[in-house]
């Protein structure tokens, strides 16, 4: 099934920041397929500088005859509103793509938490408010999609990108623990670490990278594969993919095997600094879950503990294949 064949018709979403770059691009291809999209931008650049609004881009979806109502309300203090206009105006709501995010903050330090505030609200907080708000009407209407905007930032990111780093980290978490609450209401949550040229890269210092950015990742491709995911169809959840320039690939926490010492004294610890650091594919395990991480501790010890992995064990499992058994699977 390709993206062109997938179709909304009768459905609504929301997209937050979609005021420009991959927001835009999100809505104006849901649109495009038939959805109903509330586009929602507070109208202020990365650094708060004045922005395109929501309004020009339901007037470029109303121009291309799709259905779309703009809002301007603040994802962190106003999710519920956000929510109850796109309700208010189609009855309904079936998708929400959190996109909306903020990038500031700078180097650690003493004031880092007021500093960090508005970049870890937007990003996290703004998600969940949107996210929050709008489940009770995706269990309402059987099932639904939710998008989490994550970023390469995951792996780390220097320049002072600290408050963007934790924040879009959180994603990762968020997604597979809110898979797993919504697959008993069919509703699918995965996130996603866009590379694309957009308002935000727009802001990195220029060289190889945003000469890269700027030729061969266009926002479009992205939006592609969110598109996809808010499909009804589409039989994922708990995921994050890095996505950019046509290609996606799949995300996954791993652990190694790790060291381990029979005493208590730190410097014990210096003797297994090989085995804490291997990377050794062989070794590394994939856990689906809290549960599964500790049952892969419990493996690894050596000791009469390591029963309760065992097959038949009670946290048995595998640990080198993720599957499609992992517990928020639609």
């Amino acid at each position: 099934m390709t993206v062109a064949e997938l179709r909304f018709d009768g459905l609504v979403a929301i997209v937050t920041g979609a005021g420009g770059g991959l927001g835009r691009a999100h809505a104006l291809m849901l649109a495009e397929r038939g959805c109903r999209v509330l586009v929602n931008d507070v109208g202020v650049e990365i650094a708060g500088q004045p922005a395109p609004t929501a309004s020009s881009v339901v007037a470029e979806i109303a121009a291309a005859g799709g259905a779309a109502v703009a809002d301007d309300h603040d994802v962190v203090t106003h999710g519920d509103a956000i929510v109850a206009r796109a309700v208010e105006e189609y009855g309904r709501l079936d998708i929400v793509v959190n996109n909306a995010g903020v990038a500031s903050g700078g180097p650690i330090g003493p004031d880092a938490p007021a500093r960090w505030a508005t970049t870890i609200a937007t990003t996290l907080a703004g998600s969940v408010a949107v996210t929050g708000a709008a489940w009770p009407h995706l269990v309402a209407a059987g099932g639904g999609r939710v998008v989490l905007t994550a970023s390469q930032a995951m792996f780390g990111a220097g320049g002072g990108a600290g408050a963007y780093s934790a924040a879009k980290s959180a994603m990762y978490g968020l997604a597979r623990s809110l898979a797993d609450e919504g697959r008993r209401s069919g509703i699918a949550v995965n996130a996603i670490m866009p590379t694309a040229w957009t308002r935000l890269t727009q802001l990195l210092p220029p060289g190889p990278i945003t000469e890269l950015l700027g030729e061969h990742f266009p926002v479009e491709p992205v939006a592609s594969f969110v598109v996809w995911l808010c499909h009804r169809d589409t039989p994922v959840s708990g995921e994050t993919f890095s996505v950019g320039g046509g290609r996606a690939g799949r995300v996954m926490l791993a652990e190694n095997r790790g060291g381990r010492i029979d005493d208590l004294d730190p410097a014990s610890w210096t003797a297994q600094l090989r085995e804490l650091l291997d990377v050794d594919p062989v070794g590394l395990a994939l856990p689906r879950s809290m549960v599964h991480e500790v049952a892969w501790q419990a493996a690894n010890l050596g000791r009469a503990v390591t029963s309760a992995y065992r097959p038949g064990g009670a946290l048995a499992w595998d640990p080198h294949e993720p599957g499609d058994d992992h517990p928020g699977a639609v």
